[in-house]
């Protein structure tokens, strides 16, 4: 489960783009971006003020000196840049391109609770999704779910990926999942990678745990954790504080050389369901070092040795015995 904050924001960034004529000199010299091309094609200063007075409904060859104004405010931030033949968009621009046309600043998606034709892997109830604020959550309909220690969190809540709204959009809802299970494979491999999947930025291991003497109370409720499940992980981004909630197997589980190890040895790694990451797998566990935490993981196989895998606090996987 992710999730993300931000602290710090530069304001004179929210300033410059607070104007439709510098947001739409943004959207033009973006548009000028050839896909087959590393950078866009600049545009000399008459075609750019023809076609965002277009745009505007404005002739900005006869008010040049305001829209000089403009193109040096966007300069100065670092938007778009002056070159040979003109202007040209920077990256720092084209992101915020991307970001509005994506309706990744303002757009908002939500559908109603939508039952699916998949168990709880809990309880073995009935389960549904529903899209809220740009999350899609996993809930059994029957029992408490998996993270009843956070009731920040949907009653029932069995697993929760963040969406974008270009990613739900021309999608029914069962397409939509499809999509935020493959992003959270990639999100999940990401954070184990030491990368931030949103600003690329490095992680830090906040919590790496396993409950060792997990009993669940009447609330479901370990009284040795406070978790109802046996296993926590929580990995944040050092720059945007991006977060991923997740269980330590499951990064095992997705690691490339332990699928391929588990491959090898005829253990079925094709799961492509929801549970896949809406439960770790009941694989025995232990601490093999303690301070930094290190968990050792035995996952039984149908051909030769089961697969001894570590891992670490920096989320590096090692198989033990390829």
């Amino acid at each position: 489960m992710t999730g993300d904050s931000g602290s710090n924001l530069p304001d004179d960034a929210f300033r410059v783009l607070s104007h439709d004529l510098r947001l739409a000199v943004l959207d033009v010299l973006e548009s000028a971006q050839d896909a087959g091309s590393f950078a866009a094609d600049p545009l000399a200063y008459a075609e750019l003020a023809g076609q965002v007075g277009e745009r505007l409904d404005g002739d900005f060859t006869r008010d040049s000196g305001n829209f000089n104004y403009h193109l040096r405010t966007l300069r100065d931030a670092s938007f778009i840049e002056r070159v040979d033949g003109g202007y040209r968009i920077s990256q720092a621009g084209v992101r915020i391109v991307r970001a509005i046309r994506t309706g990744n600043i303002a757009d908002e998606t939500q559908f109603e609770t939508l039952p699916i034709d998949e168990p709880c892997p809990y309880c073995g109830g009935s389960s549904a999704i529903s899209l809220q604020d740009d999350w899609l959550f996993i809930r059994c309909l029957e029992c408490p779910g998996a993270f009843v220690q956070d009731d920040t969190l949907p009653n029932g809540t069995l697993a929760g990926f963040e969406v974008s709204p270009a990613s739900v959009r021309d999608r029914d809802p069962l397409e939509i999942f499809a999509v935020a299970f493959q992003l959270g494979l990639q999100v999940h491999r990401s954070f184990a990678a030491g990368i931030c999947p949103e600003c690329g930025a490095t992680t830090t291991t906040e919590t790496l745990e396993t409950c060792l003497e997990h009993e669940l109370n009447a609330e479901q409720l370990c009284e040795h954790c406070g978790r109802t499940t046996d296993e926590f992980l929580a990995v944040s981004c050092d720059i945007c504080n991006r977060s991923l909630m997740t269980f330590p197997a499951i990064v095992v589980a997705t690691d490339p050389h332990v699928v391929a190890v588990m491959y090898e040895r005829g253990r079925d790694v094709t799961d492509q369901t929801w549970s896949a990451l809406s439960r770790p797998p009941d694989w025995p566990c232990r601490y093999a070092q303690r301070d930094p935490v290190v968990l050792e993981y035995t996952i039984p196989v149908p051909a030769g040795e089961d697969i001894r895998v570590r891992l670490e606090e920096s989320l590096s996987v090692t198989v033990c015995n390829p």
